[in-house]
Parts: C-alpha cells; structure tokens; sequence
C-alpha cells in the first residue's frame, strides 16, 4: 500500500503533487470501471452505454434532450448507442406529450443491467470509505464537486 504521507503533501501543491493527483484519478476511476467494463465488454456494449443506462435509469420517463444537457454529447454520439440499447430491448422509447418529445426508460433487462453493474461500483465504493471518518468522505466529495465546472454543477445539483 501507498504511503499515504507520500500523496498527500497540500503544503507543497506543487506540479509534481498535482501530477499525483493526476494518476490517482486516473488509476482510481480505470479500477473503478473495471469490473462493470468486463460485463459490457461481453454484452458489446462500453462506457457510453454505460452512462446511458445509468442516467435512464436514475429518471424515469427522461427525455433525449436531458440526457443530451447531462452528458454534453451531440445527438449525433447518442444515436448510435442508444439505438443499438433501443434495439437490444435494454431500453424503452416512446413518445412524449408533444409528439417531438421522445422519453426514455429501463425495461425490465435493462434495469437487471444498470443494477448487475452499478452494485459492483457501489460495492467498490461502500468497501474504501467504510474505513474513513465522514468528515473525509465528505471532503473527498467537495473536492469532486468542485472538479466540476460551475454550469455543470448546477446539472448535478438538479439531478440530485
């Protein structure tokens, strides 16, 4: 295991130390996605798959154009993935109050799905901040909020 003196020098914020940080992230979110990436991989499915079924599945009824704000994402990246989601029955499309609107949710596999792979990373989390304090935990999430750029942190807070 890492020293953790060794990371965690916020006297001395110098490049080296940022670049740290740089790797922690880096290392942290690819062991982070590991475990969901092998599911995907099998299904022919990726990241971007991932993100969609996970914010479909967080709102109900959510339509293309909130999932376009939350993922900044052209309809153009979107079309691919979720047609081929649409088509492997993951998830359902229908239409809208206004015949334009298009509304998106799970069906029944794809919840099973956003489930099989969001308890691996809520496992994955639940196991490294059970041994911290809550102050900690609650400064590693300032920390990532404030990683967010300020427009963005308003999406968050509007779906959370």
């Amino acid at each position: 295991m890492a020293d953790l003196n060794n990371l965690l020098t916020p006297l001395f914020l110098n490049e080296k130390e940022i670049r740290k940080i740089i790797e922690l992230m880096f290392f942290s979110y690819r062991d982070f996605t590991s475990g969901p990436d092998k599911i995907l991989e099998k299904l022919n499915f990726g990241r971007a798959h991932h993100r969609v079924i996970y914010f479909v599945g967080k709102k109900n009824n959510l339509t293309i154009k909130e999932l376009l704000s939350i993922l900044k994402i052209t309809k153009q990246s979107l079309s691919r993935v979720l047609n081929q989601l649409v088509k492997e029955k993951y998830i359902i499309l229908s239409t809208g109050e206004d015949k334009r609107t298009k509304k998106l949710s799970l069906s029944k596999k794809g919840q099973d799905l956003e489930k099989k792979l969001s308890d691996i990373q809520i496992a994955k989390i639940y196991n490294v901040i059970k041994k911290f304090e809550e102050i900690d935990i609650n400064g590693f999430k300032k920390v990532l909020f404030e990683m967010i750029d300020h427009d963005n942190q308003k999406k968050f807070d509007e779906i959370n």
